[in-house]
């Protein structure tokens, strides 16, 4: 079951020293308009547990979420634009309409990622497996473009590191 919480109340509990917030619903704070981003820019989030999380359009623009475990997280329409990621869990992640420009994701696991319409333009990228990459942007992104259309990866109409678009349905060999 989720429970509800801003970003300030994230903030705070963290800075107290909380870090397990398995199934949280980030909600905009009062008197915020709905369709405003959550404002998390810069946030300091190392060894985070967001399991299971919902962080639709959560503004994480330069965060550092260096050994999170995101598994399962949704981070629809999120921008993480910049942002640290490194050795972090994204096994299973949403990551529809995610912005993911320049951020570094460096030994994090990405396995089973749905990035429909995600952009890792210029994202340092080590692999992934079995990830829905349809209309995925990896423009510049610094990752080999094996691993993009292998490795059991659905690919479609995605944009490689070359500027390339790999057409499909594409189902990568393992």
């Amino acid at each position: 079951m989720a429970w509800k919480i801003t970003a300030e109340e994230l903030l705070a509990r963290y800075a107290d020293g909380e870090r397990d917030f398995r199934g949280i619903e980030l909600i905009q704070s009062e008197g915020v308009p709905q369709d405003c981003m959550i404002d998390l820019e810069g946030a300091i989030l190392r060894d985070i547990n967001l399991r299971g999380a919902y962080l639709r359009q959560a503004y994480l623009r330069g965060a550092d979420l260096t050994g999170a475990d995101l598994f399962g997280v949704s981070l629809e329409r999120a921008w993480l634009k910049h942002a640290i990621i490194r050795d972090a869990n994204l096994y299973s992640a949403n990551l529809r309409w995610c912005d993911l420009t320049g951020a570094d994701l460096g030994g994090t696991n990405l396995a089973q990622m749905n990035a429909t319409r995600a952009i890792f333009c210029g994202a340092n990228i080590r692999s992934f497996e079995f990830a829905i990459l349809i209309r995925t942007n990896f423009r510049d992104a610094y990752i080999s473009p094996n691993i993009i259309w292998s490795y059991g990866n659905f690919v479609y109409e995605t944009i490689m590191p070359d500027g390339s678009i790999k057409n499909g349905p594409f189902f990568g060999e393992f």
